[in-house]
């Protein structure tokens, strides 16, 4: 195999490695075709870091744009720590907290839309405390800061 192709592969494989950290969400299905989705950033948030989630409620047509009414709680070991009572019309509910301590975390949702009750399964997040070793962070970069070096050079080998 080509010294060129195996190193562009492995720069593409240490380019990936900020896809793993990127963020996502989790999508529960409420019945009759409803379903809520969170999305949340960070991923994974640590504890007393402000984290966004969005809540986004709608069918296979898309977003709902009727009115929906609702109970949100997080629990964290069997305690709620939040709750908040919601009224959207656009199928978008944000949400900022901080959380506290470090665990695992249950958010329950309770809505009624288009004259019916859901109440879809608990999103499960994982809240874990702040990492104080920055030298990963450096790590990468170095790593990064290699990469680049080495494809400029065989660029302009070529």
């Amino acid at each position: 195999m080509n010294k060129n192709i195996i190193l562009t592969i492995i720069a593409m494989a240490f380019l990936l490695i900020p896809i793993s950290y990127s963020n996502g969400g989790c999508v529960k299905i409420a019945g009759d075709n409803v379903f809520v989705q969170l999305s949340m950033i960070p991923l994974v948030p640590e504890v007393n870091q402000n984290a966004s989630m969005l809540f986004s409620f709608g069918d296979y047509n898309g977003l709902s744009n009727g009115e929906i009414k609702g109970n949100m709680t997080i629990m964290h070991n069997n305690k709620p720590v939040f709750t908040r009572d919601f009224k959207i019309k656009d199928g978008i509910l944000d949400l900022k907290h901080t959380f506290n301590e470090s665990g695992y975390y249950e958010i329950f949702l309770d809505f009624n839309f288009k004259n019916k009750k859901y109440a879809p399964e608990d999103f499960l997040i994982e809240v874990k405390e702040k990492e104080q070793n920055p030298v990963f962070n450096i790590v990468i970069l170095i790593i990064g800061i290699l990469i680049g070096a080495i494809l400029m050079k065989l660029i302009k080998i070529k």
